[in-house]
């Protein structure tokens, strides 16, 4: 089934429950979200007979940074926007909030007859139980399944952490901030098969969809603007990621290191924006 795009405009939707009904699946994404990502790999993996319909939304950052600094900024770091304004972004994101996720977060999946399945792992695991290319994402061996829902959880513990050091605006804090990656990271890898490259041996499941989109990001941006490499001497992490950047549904579904980059800038400023401009920490390291 042919992936299709487009934005929501709310003059396209005069009845919203009607349209839904005559709808393939409806994945509601943004490509720099890593936990939108999640539920994008699974959808290209595992290919859904109804079909998949991918609607944008835009992150609160895009919002904050086509307010404060441009419109031009934004296009340039996620060209989906091209032709777009701001009042455009907020009109999406309202009618986002109001009709599909309350929360406004990314993803959300609108099945055929108009459910609405959201969370990124919840999500993810749906796409995969009706999915019909390739095996089974969540093992359908109870053991297995077990297996993977452990490796995800605490997996979940190196999030925050991860985000903590890129945000952090206290260099001397820096030193403590990667020992509690390092800790949550080790316990992560602690769980894998050993024999690898992926979380289960040599199948993908979802504990590497899990976790893949999270460890490319802070693989980039905390090397960039922290002077952090979370992957060294981290083997087994390491050859976990690389396992899944490897598959065109990753490539498919990520966008280029510097527009990464370029977006997470406002997290290396603590979200601090002043005259136009970044005016948060940066880039700095140590």
């Amino acid at each position: 089934n042919a992936l299709a795009c487009r934005w929501l405009k709310l003059e396209a939707f005069p009845d919203l429950s009607l349209h839904l009904l005559a709808m393939p699946i409806q994945l509601w994404t943004n490509r720099i979200c890593p936990f939108a990502q999640r539920a994008a790999i699974t959808a290209k993996l595992r290919n859904p007979a109804d079909g998949i319909e991918t609607i944008w939304v835009p992150l609160s950052g895009e919002q904050k940074i086509a307010e404060h600094i441009s419109m031009e900024h934004v296009v340039k770091i996620n060209d989906i926007w091209e032709g777009k304004t701001l009042q455009d972004l907020n009109t999406i994101k309202d009618s986002y909030k109001k009709s599909q996720n309350p929360s406004g977060e990314v993803p959300t999946v609108v099945t055929s007859k108009g459910d609405i399945v959201m969370e990124s792992e919840i999500a993810a695991e749906y796409l995969d139980a009706i999915g019909q290319d390739g095996n089974r994402l969540m093992p359908e061996d109870p053991v297995l399944a077990a297996k993977v829902r452990l490796q995800m959880k605490k997996f979940n513990d190196v999030v925050a952490p991860c985000y903590q050091l890129l945000m952090n605006g206290d260099p001397a804090a820096d030193k403590d901030k990667i020992a509690v990656i390092e800790e949550k990271l080790g316990k992560f890898v602690a769980v894998l098969d050993p024999s690898g490259p992926f979380a289960l041996g040599s199948q993908i499941s979802l504990a590497d969809i899990h976790a893949a989109p999270f460890l490319h990001r802070f693989k980039i941006l905390l090397k960039h603007y922290r002077g952090y490499d979370i992957l060294a001497g981290q083997e087994r992490a390491a050859a976990l990621l690389a396992a899944v950047e490897a598959l065109p549904a990753f490539a498919e579904t990520a966008l280029s290191p510097e527009q990464f980059i370029g977006i997470y800038e406002l997290y290396a400023n603590q979200m601090k924006i002043e005259g136009g401009k970044f005016a948060g920490r940066g880039q700095s390291s140590l």
